[in-house]
């Protein structure tokens, strides 16, 4: 009973915070959202999908505090899915706000819930990495 007793202490002490804090200085928590409102049928969307991909690799930014998450309102289904999803990040109404429209991201500040910035289609790969970064930067000074 001892040796269990120790184990589990061991565990709790040791084990349990390398594992809900992942890699050392890395919060679990983002700072930002960046939610992308898609749909398979939106054109628009299509044509940014691939920008938003360039800046993600070119700026490096999966590394960030950052949470990329697409909510699809391609039909019924997945906009109730998508509502959700909203609901759990604590975005609803910024959801409620924008449902039914696609083609663009929002930046988000996962504490506040507040929009930061929108991205579209017009702006180009070097200037989506520049607003992430500048949002991120806004958030951690």
């Amino acid at each position: 009973m001892r040796k269990l007793l120790l184990l589990i202490l061991a565990v709790q002490t040791f084990a349990i915070p390398l594992i809900s804090n992942g890699a050392p200085g890395v919060s679990v928590k983002p700072m930002i959202y960046a939610v992308m409102m898609h749909a398979d049928w939106c054109g628009t969307c299509k044509a940014l999908d691939p920008k938003i991909t360039q800046a993600r690799e070119k700026g490096k930014l999966d590394s960030k505090n950052l949470l990329f998450v697409q909510l699809d309102l391609t039909n019924e289904t997945t906009t109730h899915q998508a509502a959700m999803m909203a609901a759990a990040l604590g975005i609803t109404e910024l959801f409620d706000s924008n449902a039914g429209k696609t083609g663009f991201m929002l930046l988000i500040d996962a504490e506040t819930g507040e929009k930061i910035a929108r991205i579209t289609n017009k702006l180009d790969v070097e200037s989506i990495t520049k607003h992430i970064n500048e949002a991120i930067t806004a958030l951690t000074s």
